[in-house]
C-alpha cells in the first residue's frame, strides 16, 4: 500500500481491520492508498484498459458507521458490478467520516446498486443512504451544464 501519511504508513497499522483490509487487497488485486483525507481503493482496478467510467457511474454512500471500512463496503457493492474505485473520507483518528464514493465500471451497475442499497441496513440499526454523485468541472459554463 502506498501512502503519504506520517507514522502510520498505510493508515492501517494497529487497527483491528488491518488483516481484513489486507485480505481484501490480496483477493482483488486492488491497491489501497491514503491521500488528502481520503483512502482510495482502486482507481483504476487491475487490468483496466481504457478511459475512466462514464458520467453517472459514481454514487455517494452516506450514513456509514464510523468504524466501517472497505472490507465491508466493497463486498456489498461488488454484488452489483465491477468497482472502479472507492473513495472513503477519513478523519485524523483513522475512522471514516460517515460517507464514501463508489465508482462502478458502468452507470447501469451504479443504478442497480442505488436501487438495492438505498436505506439498506448495512449493520444492525444502521441504514445507509445513496444517491448519484456527478463531479462538476468548474470551468464548464452554466448553459452547457443545463443541456445535460
Amino acid at each position: 500500500m502506498e501512502s503519504n501519511q506520517k507514522a502510520g504508513g498505510d493508515g492501517l497499522a494497529g487497527t483491528q481491520k488491518e488483516a481484513a483490509l489486507r485480505t481484501l487487497m490480496q483477493r482483488t488485486g486492488y491497491q489501497l492508498r491514503q491521500e488528502n483525507g481520503q483512502r482510495r481503493y482502486g482507481g483504476p482496478p487491475p487490468g483496466w484498459d481504457g478511459p475512466p467510467p462514464e458520467r453517472g457511474s459514481e454514487i455517494f454512500v452516506g450514513k456509514l458507521p464510523r468504524d466501517l471500512f472497505e472490507d465491508e463496503l466493497v463486498p456489498l457493492c461488488e454484488k452489483f458490478g465491477k468497482i472502479y474505485e472507492v473513495r472513503m473520507m477519513m478523519d485524523f483518528n483513522g475512522n471514516n467520516r460517515g460517507y464514501a464514493f463508489v465508482t462502478f465500471s458502468t452507470k447501469q451497475e451504479a443504478k442497480a446498486a442505488m436501487k438495492q442499497l438505498n436505506n439498506y441496513e448495512i449493520r444492525s440499526g444502521s441504514c445507509c443512504s445513496l444517491c448519484f454523485y456527478i463531479r462538476v468541472v468548474q470551468t464548464v459554463p452554466l448553459d452547457v451544464l443545463q443541456k445535460d
